[in-house]
């Protein structure tokens, strides 16, 4: 799914203007975005949580030079599914 199907879902769905859709879209990815950005979980009851990890350095062999290679510390989103999204994604139904 695009943004541009997220829109359409919204238009048809939820019977709102298209303009009113690209709104509501784009306000929700911006503050989506500035959560992660601020390191904030987020938890959407019956879809996912979205946390910041931060990932240690480590080091990584070069397979094509035989060299250790040290790769920095970072931060990564992980997504954790709800328990009724598994259940929808695995047995096509909700709790």
């Amino acid at each position: 799914m695009t943004k541009q199907d997220l829109i359409e879902a919204l238009v048809h769905d939820a019977k709102l203007l298209r303009s009113s859709a690209i709104k509501a879209v784009e306000g929700t990815i911006k503050a989506l975005s500035d959560a992660i950005a601020a390191g904030d979980t987020i938890a959407i009851r019956g879809f996912a949580s979205i946390k910041v990890v931060d990932v240690p350095p480590r080091t990584w062999n070069n397979i094509n030079t035989g060299r250790q290679v040290l790769l920095p510390a970072s931060r990564r989103v992980k997504f954790t599914p709800s328990e009724e999204l598994k259940n929808r994604l695995n047995h096509g139904k909700l709790d």
